[in-house]
């Protein structure tokens, strides 16, 4: 891939939002592609003894290619089913890749449609296709398919309804044919894998694309034409930093290999699909404070906030995500001694496109924060073995997570 990026039109929305209508790097006053027409019933052909269930390791076709014509690079159409596959669905996945299936289910990508912030978020917006390619990759996920663009605007899609349209598929959002599933040259298709099997009942074709941070760019790098960054970054995040040059990828962090794997040569190890994070593995929170405090006389505290775990920034992804921390005083039985010290890093940017940045607080890729506040324990507190909690709550409005980040025993007198 040569452009990692699209163009958006959401505004400070809980959603992981791609244009329908866009592939990378084109413009939103761009000339609107030919008219598809209306999608013809899908030709699959159902395979349940292939003669020849491996392909050979041949080079695969790229996974999200920018097309020359301009036409959106999502959703992608699938239309012939590989041999030796009996449907799109990743329950036929689930059998032989138990740990892949499991994993993928209860993630972000498992739940692109279904998760209810997703969903208050595209009401919002008017259920707009602009936020729906990504979180339905594949196009028999969708009703209605765009038949050009009112003005080139892909803003603006002539929808047409879609006669492929497969209800249960649209409920497994980012789905293993998603990423797994291209046709082929000679009018056949395969599934991409990053190891060769002998043994495989379907076929394979071994390419290094899944293996490529440049595949998670396809939806998490979102740009919108004038604008100072991309809408969604995060790609441009870690390409600047020090984990691309010693060549971590997103795939390193975010699939970690995991045991259950039925695949040939891998031991039964293969990556995890959760594609989630420990958010307390991100940031370190260092702790500068006495080793004794006394009811009612003040003291300072210094937090100092290290990201030495994401080779993106904290927070990332859609501006609307913030990373809250709260410094908490706690005494012996466990109440606060003082008001709570809260601090905010988040990207503020315009409700309208371009989305220009109005300001940024954000903690880069190897960047830190520091900051001190003056604490004052109530006299009221118990003595004893007290605490500093650094708490931790990342997300969007109403779908946040909380971790503690560090907990430093603290004696009270």
């Amino acid at each position: 891939m040569t452009n990692t990026t699209r163009g958006a039109l959401v505004a400070s929305v809980a959603v992981a939002a791609i244009g329908m209508a866009l592939a990378r790097g084109r413009k939103g006053d761009d000339p609107p592609p030919a008219p598809a027409g209306t999608l013809a019933e899908p030709n699959i052909e159902l395979v349940t003894d292939p003669e020849v269930a491996v392909s050979p390791v041949v080079e695969a076709p790229r996974l999200f290619p920018t097309p020359a014509s301009g036409t959106p690079a999502l959703p992608v159409s699938i239309d012939v089913l590989p041999a030796g596959l009996s449907s799109l669905s990743a329950q036929g996945c689930n059998a032989c890749h138990a740990a892949a299936h499991d994993t993928w289910a209860t993630s972000g990508h498992g739940k692109a449609w279904t998760n209810p912030a997703f969903q208050s978020a595209l009401a919002s917006v008017n259920d707009s296709t602009l936020c729906q390619s990504c979180h339905l990759p594949i196009t028999n996920q969708h009703e209605a398919v765009a038949n050009g663009y009112v003005d080139g605007a892909a803003s603006r899609p002539v929808l047409v309804a879609n006669t492929a349209f497969d209800a249960g598929l649209r409920a497994e959002g980012v789905t293993c044919a998603a990423c797994h599933v291209r046709a082929l040259p000679d009018g056949s298709a395969t599934i991409l894998g990053t190891h060769a099997s002998a043994n495989s009942p379907h076929r394979i074709t071994v390419t290094d694309e899944l293996q490529k941070p440049e595949l998670c760019a396809t939806c998490h790098e979102v740009t919108w034409p004038g604008a100072d960054q991309p809408y969604y970054a995060t790609y441009t995040e870690w390409k600047g930093s020090g984990w691309a040059s010693a060549g971590v990828t997103c795939q390193h962090c975010h699939m970690a290999p995991t045991t259950g794997a039925i695949v040939t040569g891998t031991n039964g190890v293969g990556p995890a699909h959760t594609f989630a994070a420990n958010p307390a593995r991100a940031l370190s929170a260092l702790v500068r404070m006495p080793g004794t405090v006394h009811r009612n006389e003040p003291f300072d505290l210094t937090l100092t906030l290290q990201n030495s775990g994401a080779g993106h920034s904290v927070p990332t992804g859609n501006p609307a995500n913030t990373a809250t921390v709260t410094v908490v005083l706690l005494d012996s039985s466990g109440k606060e001694l003082a008001a709570p010290w809260r601090q905010t890093y988040a990207r503020t940017v315009d409700a309208a496109s371009p989305y220009l940045t109005r300001a940024d607080n954000r903690i880069q890729a190897g960047g830190q924060a520091a900051a001190t506040r003056r604490f004052t324990p109530s006299v009221k507190g118990a003595p004893g073995l007290g605490y500093a909690e650094v708490r931790l709550a990342l997300g969007t409005p109403g779908s946040t997570r909380t971790v503690v980040l560090a907990r430093v025993p603290v004696r009270v007198e």
